[in-house]
């Protein structure tokens, strides 16, 4: 799956405490990363589930600033039962900024959330 996102000073390392520079924050390229492979698995949930993100790895290796538009490309790359391992990549233009790995698991909304309480 492949998604695009603008980097604005919302997702910014300043705006959200991660750093101090007007650059795409890591904890937001993150969010970019799980979004992209959370809606990657809509096609195959049954009513009443979704996915919930269970591990991620991410590497962050370039800088972006705001008015970039990021480009998130993820790929299952295995499913086992409800579990479900993703690798991804993330471009800024041409430029390669960031890449990992993340897991996600499908459960039922309300088995689920009956847990928590």
């Amino acid at each position: 799956m492949t998604k695009f996102f603008d980097v604005t000073t919302d997702n910014t390392a300043q705006e959200m405490g991660s750093g101090t520079l007007e650059v795409l924050a890591t904890p937001s390229a993150i969010a970019m990363a799980e979004n992209t492979c959370m809606e990657a698995c809509y096609d195959f949930l049954k009513d009443g589930e979704t996915t919930v993100g269970t591990f991620i790895e991410f590497h962050h290796i370039k800088a972006s600033l705001v008015g970039s538009k990021i480009k998130v490309v993820s790929e299952i790359k295995e499913q086992d039962g409800k579990k479900i391992a993703f690798q991804f990549e993330m471009f800024d233009g041409d430029k390669k900024i960031g890449y990992g790995n993340h897991n996600r698991a499908v459960v039922n909304v309300a088995s689920f959330l009956s847990h928590i309480k």
